[in-house]
This record gives C-alpha cells, sequence and structure tokens, in this order.
C-alpha cells in the first residue's frame, strides 16, 4: 500500500489525537476501516456485517476499528462495488447479484450447495477468492450464506398442486426469473415495496423473496400459501479492498481471517434459528405450506438451478465447470 493510503487509514496525524466519530472517539494509532451494507441496518440480511464488527471490536481493540458509515441512503446498493474498489469505502457486504457486472462468477454464490465450511475445504473458497480479486480488485473474506439452499422461497394466492405456475403472474427479482420461466409462470418484475399493492390488487398471483423476511414488510397478510421448496442460497460475502487488505500489518490481516471463518459459523447458527422462527410465524399466522414429493421437487429445484449455471458458462466458461464442481 502507497504512504498515501496508509496515511487515510490511521486515524488522526498525531499522537494524542482523537477523532470523534458519533458518540465513540478512536485513539491515533488505531486503523480505521469504514464499511457499508447493501440494505439498512435493521434488515435481518445485513446482520453478518455488525457480527463481523463485533469480533473486530472484541479482538482487535485498540488496533483496529470497523466503522459503519450506512446502506443505501449512503451509496445505493449497486454503486457499493465500485465504492469499494474506489477507496469510498474499505469493507462492504456484498450481495452477488449487485456485482455480477464486475465479477460474473459471484454468481455462483446462489448456486452452491455445499456449506461455507464445506466450501473452505473444497477449494470453492480459494478459487472465488482469486477471482474476485483477479476481476474485481478486492479480497472475498468470507461466505455468509449460514445455511446452503435456503435463500429462496415462492408465495403465492393460488393453490399449486405440482411445480406448474402456468398462468400465474409471480412478481420476481432477477434472481429468480429461471425458474419463473422455466415453471411456466409469467415474470413480473417490480421492488419489494410494491408487493402488498400488487398482491391486495390481484396485479400479481405470487412472489419470490429471500426465505425470511417476508413479515417485515407485512406481506403474510395478503399471502395464502407458501411453496414449501426452499431454493438457491444466499449471494452474501465479506468484501475488502485489495489495497487496504494488503497495507495491513501481518497479525491484523491473520486475526480477520480467523474472524471471517468465525463469522461464517455464527452466520450458520443464526440462519438456523431464523429459518426455524419464521416457518413457526408464517403457520401462526395462517398461511398453509405447500409439499411436493420427491420428483416433484427435483423438477422445481431443476428449473431454478440448470438455467442459471448454463448462463454462468457462457459468462465464465474458464471457471463456471470448476466453481459447481467444487461448490456441489
Amino acid at each position: 500500500m502507497n504512504q498515501s493510503r496508509l496515511r487515510k487509514l490511521i486515524v488522526g496525524a498525531a499522537a494524542g489525537a482523537f477523532i470523534a466519530l458519533g458518540t465513540t472517539t478512536v485513539a491515533a494509532d488505531v486503523i480505521e476501516l469504514k464499511g457499508m451494507t447493501p440494505w439498512t441496518k435493521d434488515y435481518a440480511s445485513s446482520e453478518p456485517f455488525f457480527m463481523f464488527q463485533q469480533m473486530i471490536e472484541e479482538r482487535l481493540a485498540g488496533k483496529l476499528k470497523l466503522t459503519y458509515l450506512g446502506g443505501p441512503e449512503v451509496v445505493p446498493a449497486f454503486e457499493q462495488f465500485e465504492a469499494l474498489r474506489n477507496g469510498v469505502a474499505d469493507v462492504i457486504l456484498g450481495a452477488a447479484a449487485y456485482y455480477t457486472a464486475q465479477v460474473p462468477e459471484a454468481s455462483a454464490m446462489l448456486l452452491a450447495r455445499k456449506s461455507p465450511q464445506a466450501q473452505r475445504e473444497s477449494g470453492y473458497y480459494d478459487l472465488m477468492r482469486k477471482i474476485h480479486r483477479d476481476k474485481g480488485g478486492v479480497i472475498y473474506l468470507s461466505n455468509l450464506t449460514g445455511v446452503p439452499n435456503v435463500g429462496f422461497r415462492l408465495y403465492v394466492n393460488k393453490k399449486i398442486e405440482e411445480p406448474d405456475l402456468s398462468g400465474l403472474k409471480i412478481r420476481v427479482s432477477p434472481v429468480y426469473v429461471p425458474l419463473v420461466n422455466g415453471l411456466g409462470g409469467t415474470p413480473v418484475n417490480m421492488p419489494t415495496t410494491e408487493i402488498y399493492t400488487a398482491i391486495e390488487r390481484g396485479v400479481v398471483d405470487g412472489f419470490g423473496s429471500t426465505y425470511v423476511g417476508i413479515m417485515d414488510f407485512a406481506l403474510h397478510e395478503v399471502t395464502k400459501y407458501v411453496v414449501n421448496v426452499p431454493f438457491y442460497s444466499k449471494d452474501n460475502a465479506l468484501l475488502m479492498n485489495a489495497e487496504v487488505w494488503d497495507g495491513l500489518p501481518d497479525d491484523i490481516r491473520a486475526e480477520l481471517e480467523q474472524i471471517a471463518r468465525d463469522v461464517e459459523d455464527e452466520m450458520t447458527k443464526f440462519v438456523e434459528k431464523k429459518v426455524a422462527d419464521e416457518d413457526k410465524l408464517l403457520k401462526d399466522a395462517g398461511l398453509e405450506f405447500i409439499e411436493f414429493n420427491e420428483a416433484q421437487t427435483e423438477t422445481y429445484l431443476d428449473a431454478a438451478y440448470e438455467k442459471r449455471w448454463e448462463d454462468l458458462r457462457e459468462k465464465s466458461p474458464e471457471h463456471a465447470d470448476e466453481l459447481q464442481k467444487l461448490g456441489g
């Protein structure tokens, strides 16, 4: 790291100086990193960033501090990856869907069926780390899936007996368009904030969403059925500016590597509990769970995964097959 960049990371120019940060102060010789999330602070998917921040505070006090700059109100989600590369932020909680233009292979996080811990053993983690540095100029620190294959679900207001969405209009984000198309449905792209009214007025017959969190938007009030076949993994990762990473002292980098592993473990526990809690909340709210048999489930999941792997092979012929092999 060049000296000017290092100076930007050292808080304070003179010994004994302090810089006010809200209600906190940072000593002059403490390295300060600035971080952002693609969602607001109170949104459940932002939680791993604050786990990371808390572990840094506990283990690297007096050496390193991670200051939260904010979420999309500070820098729009789709622009945060560039903000990381350009040094506006030093660390971000990255959602792959927001930066596949720069690193197409990041979408493989959605499709990996192995746990983050197993990914480190298989070589998948090392490959993703290399790709992120080579193509994105960032360091891939943690995969924050938590539990694989429980990233998303579909929710509908017309009961289906098999994996067939023919005649149904389903609100989508780009993430699960292949699933809806593959099952014969009509995808309708709209922001999460518009789903409630669209469902209430019959503009759409259902929607895709993250496995947990539909109650955050009160969508359970206008929803009858949960298609209880979760698909994809969460595509979130902790990313750090490569120049910043390279300039950190060896002992701090070593500790951050361990913290990155520990955040993955904590996220596994966090997601397991959230998944169990979410199912209970939805059942208590009166939603009916639609279950498929083994063959129907396979048909459903094939529609979700096969087209997306085909798309990734077109965008990354040099890495897609290896990512699929190592990620499961």
